[in-house]
């Protein structure tokens, strides 16, 4: 038996020239598509740009992607194509980043967003600063930079603790703040100073800055003198929130941030007075207070949070809630509710959550067990004294989103109806409003223990804290008696009238 040869054909390999194109892509693979086909480097930018000038549209969608037809992209003129990757091409060319504008002209980049912000330097696509407008800049508006104070003192070639001798002086004052993470929490706010001004320090006259200069820690600054030559502003400022205080009859509250160094003032309002206008206006007027008007934050927001505290802790206002849960997203294990005004306890009980196990990271964190649960009343026959000491109060929830989902949760696995639980209007959330009141962008913890009577007391503490308002409060003084007419003399017995 002979061996039969048969020839084949050769076999084609596919490749991606010979593929069918897909219907559509995203802006980034069509791009590559059109500069293989048109050869140019266009980018998903470019894809962007035609998208805005409406000479391409997106004609589906991935994963909230936009997908374009290549059909369309590839018909596309070729010359409207190549002057937008000029245009980008000769953009990125003319343009920094802003960490590389910074760098190049030596400013805080901090100065370069505000600057793009005031339009005194062009911005483009990207978030790219023009160079032409930041060489001019740095060559002529040497006064727009702005640093901080130890920066400042490190110009003067003085210490930081000469510096605070420097503004009690009023030789210079903040002009702007930003805020500064500190830690996982906090935020502090750092007050930044003109440059321009700062160099101006070094020419004033019958200032020894040389005698300044190099002392020893501890050694006391021969600034002070200066700073004794003038009211203090802290004294200046005290001084016309006393007066306000007794002007309009109105509690007033006067705090220097040890962050920025500036002053912030706010008053109680009786029918809403008085304005904000009418304060700005005789700080303006004020003889001496008028010179630090600039340097004094009328209204800050922790102003309004402290009248808004002090009204829930008006007797019958609110109530300050708290759970504990079985999981981060599970059911109330314990619930307990104080009246905001007094602190009185209105309810505090532990709660069965039915087949739902507490998990061992809730039980580390509030100490609850199964056990201690397992006989206590489920949350139905809880919820009828929840509605009853809640009812037209308003709920004081340290997380107040946390403890008012958990509450829908159990109502609406209890089949029952959430009634006055439920709009957000019937709650208030004390953590953002802390956070908001201590200037603060981080998430503040409790702090009480993990007990839900326990984290309401905690919790009720900070409103209280909050209500009181910040710095030192000026209370209006009692008018000064009139000059009394002249009385009987000693011994003598003056009949009243029937």
């Amino acid at each position: 038996m002979t061996d039969t040869v048969v020839e084949t054909a050769p076999q084609e390999t596919a490749t991606a020239s010979t593929l069918p194109l897909p219907k559509a892509l995203g802006a980034r693979r069509i791009a590559g598509l059109m500069a293989q086909h048109m050869g140019l480097a266009v980018t998903a930018d470019d894809v962007e740009r035609l998208v805005t000038d409406e000479a391409l549209a997106a004609v589906d969608s991935y994963k909230g992607w936009p997908m374009y037809a290549t059909a369309d992209a590839l018909a596309l003129d070729v010359d409207l194509v190549r002057r937008i990757v000029t245009e980008r091409q000769s953009w990125l060319a003319a343009s920094l980043d802003r960490d590389a504008a910074a760098e190049r002209i030596g400013w805080h980049w901090r100065d370069i967003l505000r600057m793009g912000a005031e339009g005194r330097i062009t911005v483009g696509p990207d978030d790219r600063y023009l160079i032409t407008d930041l060489d001019r800049l740095a060559a002529e508006a040497d006064g727009e930079q702005h640093i901080t104070a130890q920066a400042a003192a490190d110009l003067l070639g003085i210490r930081l603790a000469d510096w605070k001798y420097v503004k009690a002086a009023g030789w210079v004052a903040p002009v702007r703040s930003y805020e500064q993470p500190v830690g996982r929490h906090r935020t502090v706010t750092v007050a930044l100073f003109k440059l321009g001004e700062i160099r101006a320090l070094r020419e004033m006259p019958r200032v020894d800055w040389e005698a300044v200069r190099g002392l020893p820690k501890g050694t006391p600054s021969p600034l002070r003198d200066y700073a004794k030559l003038a009211p203090s502003r802290a004294a200046v400022i005290k001084g016309f929130a006393q007066d306000l205080a007794d002007r309009h009859g109105v509690e007033v509250w006067a705090w220097n941030s040890p962050y920025s160094g500036g002053w912030e003032l706010d008053w109680e309002r009786i029918e809403d007075l008085p304005t904000k206008a009418t304060v700005r206006r005789e700080l303006a007027d004020d003889p001496e207070a008028g010179a630090y008007a600039d340097e004094v934050e009328l209204c800050p927001a922790w102003g309004e949070i402290t009248r808004e505290t002090r009204d829930l802790l008006e007797p019958g206002r609110a109530v300050v809630l708290d759970t504990e849960t079985t999981d981060l997203s599970g059911y109330t294990v314990e619930i307990a509710v104080i009246d905001a005004a007094t602190g009185e306890k209105l309810m505090d009980t532990l709660v069965n959550p039915g087949d739902a196990e507490i998990s061992d990271g809730a039980r580390w964190v509030h100490g609850i067990t199964d056990e201690m649960v397992a006989d206590k009343r489920p949350f139905e026959r809880v919820l009828p004294r929840l509605r009853k000491v809640t009812k037209g109060r308003v709920v004081l929830a340290y997380n107040a989103e946390f403890d008012r989902s958990v509450i829908l949760r159990d109502v609406a696995r209890a089949g029952k109806k959430p009634m006055h639980l439920e709009p957000w209007d019937s709650w208030y959330c004390l953590m953002n409003a802390y956070a908001d009141w201590l200037g603060s962008s981080r998430w503040l913890p409790l702090g009480g223990g993990h007990r839900a009577l326990g984290d309401c007391t905690a919790a009720r503490e900070v409103l209280v804290e909050m209500s009181q308002g910040r710095g030192t409060t000026f209370t209006p003084r009692p008018a000064a008696p009139d000059t009394p007419l002249p009385g009987p003399s000693m011994g003598t017995t003056v009949a009243s009238a029937p």
